[in-house]
């Protein structure tokens, strides 16, 4: 779909993922989270059922499931109704995670569509979990029962985990806000984890950021310097083995769209282009200083760069202005990074006024609407998205394809790395 096309507004379907990590930081699905407009999820006369399978269906088939997840799980909720439907079977077995939703009255209809389910080889979660024995039936045949953490307190979530320790299920902790929550439960037994942890910094009192990363920011700096010299980040890229080898990596691979023969480091520099090589160094760069860090993480800042840019390109402000976007998006992530307070993080880079008050928070510039429109897409906060849109005018109806994008080079990038 271009860019000038208007999408119509009936068939907009909004979609989100929040990563699911193991404990190792690594992800092992994503929980997807959708609606087919932002004004209501209902039509008032359209019946519920029919409008949510309409809605789940529509988004598969039009993007695919395996795109969107990138191959790993994928967590969707079903009623108690389309469970016994079977609407679970319609997608694929090896990467699809049932969760049934708290609200679902335990039925024996419901019990033996579930066996059915996990007979067939998919994956039961039980969602927002609270023990009562009306859900132990549920509970002998899950593999993963979830606790939103925020929902109980720390004595309520002991009882419940002594609750369902006789059962073979694994323990999924979801809305998980920091490292240190994310410490504590991994001592208490969980194995997968939900929430923002990954993407806030663990501020290290008395710290400073160490030599070899300071070097990353230095190059960052010099890649955002107004005077840029492209011949100068080319001589550095070919003074080191590790990007010279990946920069040939990327210059062959989906991200490019072409295989080409190279001859020299020089010949791969200029397929690239400035432009590109800007934004691929960016986030080398950023990658080294990530190297202790889960590489959603990266993938995020990637995810959220794109995003941001696509928007700035649609509101018609020039290029200069989208690429702004694109940088804000990319540093927003940079405390995270590096464990420091973003004011900290952005002295040494001579960023513009506009970006480090984004970055901050200390304005709100245009650049800082954006960048909550972003996040907002990024949780799924529907009613958030609706109000931010209203404020960036003309591009409320492209934020689907904005996110299918930007998850798109996500991909293409990583296939490259």
């Amino acid at each position: 779909m271009a860019t000038e096309e208007q999408p119509g507004s009936g068939n907009r379907i909004f979609i989100a993922r929040q990563p699911i990590f193991r404990r190792n930081g690594r992800v092992f699905g994503y929980e997807l989270l959708f609606r087919s407009g932002l004004d209501n999820f209902f039509d008032a006369g359209q019946d519920g059922e029919q409008a949510t399978s309409r809605v789940i269906t529509n988004t598969f088939s039009l993007i695919g499931i395996s795109k969107i997840t990138e191959g790993k799980k994928a967590f969707i909720n079903f009623t108690g109704d389309m469970l016994i439907k079977e609407y679970p079977a319609l997608f694929p077995q090896r990467i699809t995670v049932a969760e049934i939703l708290e609200d679902v009255h335990v039925t024996q209809e419901v019990i033996e569509a579930c066996r059915n389910l996990v007979a067939k080889g998919y994956i039961l979660a039980l969602d927002d979990f609270i023990f009562c024995e009306e859900r132990l039936p549920l509970v002998e045949i899950a593999h993963i029962i979830k606790f939103d953490v925020r929902a109980l307190s720390m004595e309520e979530l002991r009882l419940n985990l002594q609750k369902v320790a006789p059962y073979n299920v694994k323990l999924l902790a979801e809305k998980v806000e920091t490292i240190e929550e994310f410490d504590v439960l991994q001592d208490m037994g969980f194995t997968f984890f939900q929430g923002y942890f990954f993407s806030k910094p663990k501020i290290v009192q008395g710290r400073d950021i160490p030599g070899s990363k300071l070097q990353y920011l230095k190059i960052i700096r010099a890649i955002q310097d107004e005077n840029y010299n492209f011949k100068k980040i080319s001589e550095f890229i070919a003074h080191d083995v590790s990007l010279s080898y990946k920069l040939l990596r990327y210059v062959n691979s989906a991200a490019m769209r072409r295989r080409v023969e190279v001859t020299s480091l020089q010949s791969a520099v200029a397929l690239v282009g400035e432009l590109t090589l800007r934004k691929w160094l960016s986030l080398m760069m950023l990658s080294y200083m990530a190297d202790d860090k889960p590489q959603e993480l990266l993938r995020l800042t990637l995810l959220r760069a794109r995003f941001c840019e696509q928007i700035g390109e649609k509101m018609g402000r020039g290029r200069d202005f989208a690429l702004t976007c694109y940088t804000v998006g990319m540093f927003s992530l940079l405390d995270v990074l590096l464990d420091q307070p973003m004011g900290k993080v952005l002295q040494p880079l001579s960023l513009s006024h506009d970006i480090v008050a984004t970055l901050t928070g200390e304005e709100a510039t245009s650049y800082a609407v954006i960048l909550r429109l972003v996040k907002a897409y990024e949780r799924g906060d529907w009613l958030d998205v609706t109000r931010l849109a209203s404020d960036v005018k003309g591009v409320f109806d492209y934020l689907p394809l904005f996110y299918e994008n930007a998850l798109d080079e996500v991909r293409s990038f990583y296939t490259s790395d």
